[in-house]
């Protein structure tokens, strides 16, 4: 039963950014239109919100109750990116008032980060099998710190108070990024004996 609630909390996430995306252009039309987008912006801050305790929670839920596994690793960390690369995209993309624009620069970062991670991992995957999906501080750390960016943008505060931290996301990413790079080939070295 608590490991079908994982699921579902892991999923959860993915399939609402749809349903931000949605809203948020909702919000955006109101605005464009004068009319009042408080409402639709409330919305989309608050499936943000939820998409993040529903990250928090699902992890915590498996620790707690001793339910961890590669396979549910795996997903987290896969509908980590999706909601991560889908908002940020939205961000980036978005023309309207309502929210503070990210810099395309940004979503390149958080992109690449991913597809970098994506593509060593699936190599890897064909040549040597299965790899080891580890969490590590780094890689929460960088979640975090683009929730931030992404919340900061939602609220539609000063682009000058976003800059710093999107620069620490941007770092932290690319910092995590080679880490987890350098633990794949590390892996991959001791599954062909050298």
């Amino acid at each position: 039963m608590i490991r079908a609630i994982l699921w579902i909390l892991t999923l959860a996430r993915v399939f609402l950014v749809p349903l931000f995306v949605l809203t948020g252009r909702t919000a955006q039309d109101l605005a464009r239109a004068g009319e009042d987008p408080s409402t639709a912006r409330m919305l989309a801050l608050g499936l943000i919100a939820f998409m993040g305790v529903t990250d928090l929670l699902d992890g915590w839920v498996a620790r707690r109750f001793d339910l961890t596994s590669q396979v549910g690793a795996v997903a987290d960390a896969v509908a980590d990116r999706l909601v991560q690369v889908g908002l940020v995209a939205f961000l980036t993309l978005s023309v309207g008032p309502v929210f503070t624009p990210l810099p395309f620069w940004f979503l390149l970062v958080v992109f690449g980060r991913d597809l970098v991670l994506l593509v060593g991992v699936s190599v890897l995957r064909l040549r040597y099998g299965a790899l080891q999906v580890v969490h590590r501080s780094h890689g929460r750390i960088a979640s975090a710190l683009t929730f931030g960016v992404v919340g900061w943008s939602a609220l539609g505060l000063s682009a000058w108070g976003l800059l710093p931290l999107m620069l620490g996301a941007a770092g932290v990413s690319v910092y995590s990024a080679t880490i987890y790079a350098l633990d794949g080939v590390a892996q991959a070295r001791a599954m062909s004996g050298g």
